[in-house]
């Protein structure tokens, strides 16, 4: 995971595309934000420029807009080839989407609060969380002692 990369944004609703990139530029996030309409586009786009993102925000809605079998892979690549977190955004809550997005690893579904407050507080939770995160090969650059291990 690239903390430096970009923000990829997949959303092909434009007023959610400006709610988003005016959360991230109040919460001062300088990674660049890519737009995307589809994740074919996002993923086609980051592995022909090989683009490290750090975070992938979509919207869940498009996951089942296209070709299911086809858009499960698209955003299983994005998530394993590129090695970074794809987060699932909606505004409502349907257990057959939250069921169907977890057969794909390392996602999340995030149901978005209906007020502007609530929907920053959660980007900036969701960001401040994978900012701490730290990769297995990180881990792996240095020994780590029994004492810290007790602490």
């Amino acid at each position: 995971m690239n903390k430096k990369g970009p923000i990829v944004l997949i959303e092909n609703n434009q007023g959610d595309r400006k709610l988003f990139t005016q959360i991230f530029s109040e919460l001062g996030i300088s990674n660049r934000i890519l737009c995307f309409n589809s994740g074919n586009d996002a993923y086609n786009y980051l592995t022909s420029n090989d683009v490290s993102a750090f975070l992938i925000f979509a919207d869940i809605v498009l996951l089942h807009m296209d070709d299911k079998e086809f858009a499960h892979i698209t955003y299983k690549n994005l998530s394993v080839e590129l090695n970074c977190p794809c987060l699932f955004f909606t505004t409502v809550f349907n257990q057959c989407f939250v069921i169907d997005l977890y057969s794909i690893p390392t996602q999340s579904y995030v149901v978005r609060p209906y007020t502007y407050e609530k929907f920053k507080g959660v980007i900036q939770n969701i960001i401040e969380y994978w900012s701490k995160i730290h990769s297995i090969t990180q881990y792996g650059k240095s020994k780590i002692s029994n004492d810290e291990l007790k602490n």
